[in-house]
Order: structure tokens, then sequence, then C-alpha cells
């Protein structure tokens, strides 16, 4: 299995999470890093620019001289409605070189979702567990998927999908963002029905809990042999936009994340690129 090396991961940035931001977060410290949403289909039908700049995996994010060296994981996520395009395109980004196949079931975006993919999968869980089940035997690496609680403010429909991708998909963890697609990032989240998933789940699959921002880890999850297993009242930072121009904010988590005291402040924070922790948090 992987292990993730601590707690603070690079979120997913649409538009902005390329090679050179997830370097710049491996510099300070993160431990694991994630591509911006890429489409399934235009992995399968070979769109040029989505092989070559979306896809790209620079041999600098592997370097031995970064924080925790060549072991931090990048992950690659994907979208998209269609199990057997997602076999295909799953199957590719496993070849240029990921380490974890990502996929996005929570996006709001109108144009993704009128595709039947995004959010719009949380109201179509039999298409939603086979294309997470394709991904995985695609791939053969370990499969994440990123929920919404619902389409609209007050569904539920995340909480049960999450439970069916645990027991039908086998997915290693789900990343459970506890408001609708319809509020997207406004209000408060529903964290008392992410707590609601972490038990129903029952050590199946991990739970990261995301208000849009930040997430961390929910509970321990033990029972799946190739499972994302994290400590029990640990903390994962989902560092977001806010870091893409303060790479310090990556270091000033991590220093958090170990239990060492920081504040709001740039100069409180270590920013040496091998400052951060290297408590291992997860392994996939």
């Amino acid at each position: 299995p992987l292990t993730v090396p601590n707690r603070v991961v690079l979120a997913p940035l649409a538009g902005i999470g390329n090679w050179c931001v997830r370097l710049q977060a491996r510099r300070y410290g993160a431990g694991l890093t994630v591509s911006e949403m890429v489409s399934s289909h235009a992995i399968h039908y070979r769109n040029e620019k989505t092989l070559v700049e979306l896809l790209r995996i620079d041999p600098r994010e592997r370097a031995a001289d970064l924080p925790h060296g060549p072991d931090g994981i990048i992950a690659v996520q994907l979208f998209g409605q269609d199990p057997e395009i997602m076999r295909s395109a799953a199957a590719t980004a496993a070849e240029r070189g990921a380490d974890v196949i990502d996929l996005n079931m929570g996006c709001p975006v109108p144009k993704v979702c009128r595709t039947g993919a995004g959010a719009a999968l949380l109201k179509d869980p039999d298409t939603a567990v086979a294309v997470a089940r394709a991904a995985a035997e695609g791939s053969g690496l370990p499969v994440t998927v990123k929920l919404r609680s619902g389409q609209k403010k007050g569904d539920v429909d995340g909480a049960a999908l999450a439970v069916r991708l645990a027991e039908e998909a086998g997915v290693a963890a789900i990343g459970f963002h506890p408001r609708s697609a319809q509020v997207h990032h406004k209000g408060v989240p529903d964290y008392d029905l992410a707590a609601e998933v972490v038990q129903a789940l029952d050590g199946r699959s991990a739970v990261t809990r995301n208000t849009g921002t930040t997430s961390w880890c929910a509970q321990a999850m033990q029972g799946l042999s190739s499972g994302w297993t994290c400590p029990q009242d640990e903390q994962a930072y989902w560092l977001t936009p806010s870091t893409c121009g303060r790479p310090t904010l990556v270091a000033g988590y991590s220093r958090a994340a170990s239990g060492r005291r920081f504040h709001g402040n740039d100069r409180d924070w270590p920013t040496s690129k091998y400052s951060a922790t290297t408590t291992p948090c997860c392994s996939i």
C-alpha cells in the first residue's frame, strides 16, 4: 500500500493545479497533491492539450531532495459519467504516473452536471458505482471519490452513495463535502451528516470531511486490505486557492498538523521547504 507521509494535501484546483503548483506544494511539505479536474472523455479521445498539459507529472515532483523525497503521492482527479470511458481514462492516468485516481462526483458547475457527471451522479448511484469500479479496474490503483451531501439543500443522497461506493466499488476513501451542490461553498456545512457518514461506513473506507477550504480525517478507518487508514483524531488539511500565492501556507498547516504552534501570519510560519512534518497520516 501507499503511505501518505503527512496530513497536508493540496486539493484539486480547477484551472490551477498543474505540475508547477503541485511542485511548490511539495517543496513546502505537502504529502499528497492532486491534479486539477480532468475530463475522462478528453483523455479517452486523446485531446492533445489534456494529454500534454493536464496529465503531465514532471520528474521534479518526484525529486529525492523534496520533503518526503519520492514518497509524496500524486493523485489525478477525473470526472465523467461513462464507465467504459472512465476505465480507459484511468488506465492512461496510471500510465502517466498517477499514484491514485480521484473521482469528482461533487462538482456543481452546470456544464459538468449537464453531461451527467460531477454532482449529477448523486442522483444516479448505479452509474456512480459503475464509474468508480471501472476506474479501479482500468488503473489498478486506489480510487478515492469526492462527494457532496446532495444536489439541493436538504438532500442526503451523497451519504447513501458513500456507503454504496465503499461496499460495492471498494473505494479507498471518500472526500465528503457536507454542503449541497446548490449552495456551492455558501452556508454552514452539515457536520452532523458527515459524522453519520463515518458511522455508516463503519471502517469500510476512510472519510475526509471537506468544507471547501480545509478538511480533516473524521475517524480512524480500518478493514480494507488496500484501504486508506488514518490515525484517530488526527487532521488532514486540504489546502485550496489561498495557497497559490502563499506556498508557506503548506508549511504552516504542516506545522499545525504536527501539533506545533503557529499563527495566521506568514512570519510565524516556517519558510524552509524542509520544515514540514514527516509524521505519516494514511496508507492507501
